[in-house]
Protein backbone atom coordinates (compact mmCIF):
# COMPACT_ATOMS: atom_id res chain seq x y z
CA UNK A 1 0.00 0.00 0.00
CA UNK A 2 2.79 2.34 0.73
CA UNK A 3 5.22 1.07 -1.68
CA UNK A 4 7.77 0.18 1.44
CA UNK A 5 10.05 -3.42 0.75
CA UNK A 6 9.84 -5.81 3.02
CA UNK A 7 13.51 -4.80 4.47
CA UNK A 8 12.06 -1.65 5.59
CA UNK A 9 9.12 -3.21 7.33
CA UNK A 10 11.51 -5.04 9.08
CA UNK A 11 13.96 -2.23 9.85
CA UNK A 12 10.76 -0.03 10.84
CA UNK A 13 9.11 -3.26 13.23
CA UNK A 14 12.58 -4.44 14.42
CA UNK A 15 11.52 -7.89 12.94
CA UNK A 16 14.03 -10.00 10.65
CA UNK A 17 12.84 -9.72 7.26
CA UNK A 18 12.08 -13.28 7.11
CA UNK A 19 9.95 -12.90 9.30
CA UNK A 20 8.00 -10.77 8.08
CA UNK A 21 8.25 -12.42 4.98
CA UNK A 22 6.72 -15.36 6.03
CA UNK A 23 3.63 -13.44 7.32
CA UNK A 24 3.50 -11.86 3.77
CA UNK A 25 3.19 -15.82 2.38
CA UNK A 26 0.60 -16.86 5.18
CA UNK A 27 3.81 -19.41 6.40
CA UNK A 28 1.81 -19.27 10.62
CA UNK A 29 4.26 -22.17 11.17
CA UNK A 30 7.49 -20.12 10.92
CA UNK A 31 5.64 -17.38 12.81
CA UNK A 32 5.38 -19.69 15.75
CA UNK A 33 2.81 -19.59 18.37
CA UNK A 34 -0.22 -17.61 17.39
CA UNK A 35 0.56 -15.10 20.24
CA UNK A 36 3.70 -14.18 18.40
CA UNK A 37 1.97 -13.94 15.17
CA UNK A 38 -0.41 -11.69 16.36
CA UNK A 39 2.33 -9.09 17.91
CA UNK A 40 4.39 -9.56 14.42
CA UNK A 41 1.45 -8.67 12.62
CA UNK A 42 0.42 -5.82 14.55
CA UNK A 43 3.92 -4.15 14.58
CA UNK A 44 3.96 -5.00 10.58
CA UNK A 45 0.43 -3.72 10.15
CA UNK A 46 1.57 -0.36 12.26
CA UNK A 47 4.48 0.01 10.08
CA UNK A 48 2.41 0.14 6.58
CA UNK A 49 -0.05 2.03 7.84
CA UNK A 50 -2.76 -0.19 8.52
CA UNK A 51 -5.30 -0.67 11.75
CA UNK A 52 -3.33 -2.91 13.68
CA UNK A 53 -5.99 -4.04 15.42
CA UNK A 54 -8.36 -5.09 12.41
CA UNK A 55 -5.19 -6.94 11.27
CA UNK A 56 -4.79 -8.80 13.96
CA UNK A 57 -8.68 -9.64 14.19
CA UNK A 58 -8.36 -10.96 10.36
CA UNK A 59 -5.35 -12.92 11.12
CA UNK A 60 -6.21 -14.61 14.35
CA UNK A 61 -9.51 -15.74 12.06
CA UNK A 62 -7.22 -16.88 9.70
CA UNK A 63 -5.66 -18.86 12.27
CA UNK A 64 -8.71 -20.50 13.65
CA UNK A 65 -10.01 -21.62 10.16
CA UNK A 66 -6.59 -22.94 9.40
CA UNK A 67 -6.25 -24.54 12.66
CA UNK A 68 -7.32 -28.39 13.14
CA UNK A 69 -10.51 -28.81 14.22
CA UNK A 70 -10.70 -29.73 18.37
CA UNK A 71 -11.67 -33.64 19.30
CA UNK A 72 -15.04 -33.59 20.95
CA UNK A 73 -14.51 -33.71 25.10
CA UNK A 74 -15.27 -36.84 26.40
CA UNK A 75 -17.48 -37.28 28.53
CA UNK A 76 -17.12 -36.61 32.12
CA UNK A 77 -18.30 -40.62 33.35
CA UNK A 78 -15.74 -41.27 30.38
CA UNK A 79 -12.67 -38.67 31.62
CA UNK A 80 -12.95 -40.40 35.04
CA UNK A 81 -13.24 -44.31 33.45
CA UNK A 82 -9.77 -43.63 31.51
CA UNK A 83 -8.45 -42.03 35.06
CA UNK A 84 -8.96 -44.67 37.00
CA UNK A 85 -6.34 -47.27 38.66
CA UNK A 86 -6.44 -50.28 36.54
CA UNK A 87 -4.27 -52.12 39.38
CA UNK A 88 -6.63 -55.10 41.12
CA UNK A 89 -5.01 -54.12 44.37
CA UNK A 90 -6.43 -50.82 44.19
CA UNK A 91 -9.49 -51.83 43.07
CA UNK A 92 -9.73 -53.79 46.11
CA UNK A 93 -8.78 -51.82 48.74
CA UNK A 94 -11.87 -49.47 46.88
CA UNK A 95 -13.91 -52.05 47.17
CA UNK A 96 -13.34 -52.89 50.71
CA UNK A 97 -13.38 -49.63 52.17
CA UNK A 98 -16.83 -48.84 50.39
CA UNK A 99 -18.16 -52.16 51.92
CA UNK A 100 -16.70 -50.99 55.31
CA UNK A 101 -18.54 -47.81 55.27
CA UNK A 102 -21.82 -49.40 54.08
CA UNK A 103 -21.94 -51.88 57.07
CA UNK A 104 -20.92 -49.10 59.72
CA UNK A 105 -23.62 -46.96 58.06
CA UNK A 106 -26.46 -49.81 58.06
CA UNK A 107 -25.16 -51.48 61.59
CA UNK A 108 -26.45 -47.49 63.10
Amino acid sequence: MRGLSLEEVALATKVPARIVAALEADDFKALGDGGHALLIARSCAAAIGLDPEETALRLEEELQRRRPAAAARPTLWKRLWSAAPREPLVWIVVAVTLILCATVLLRR
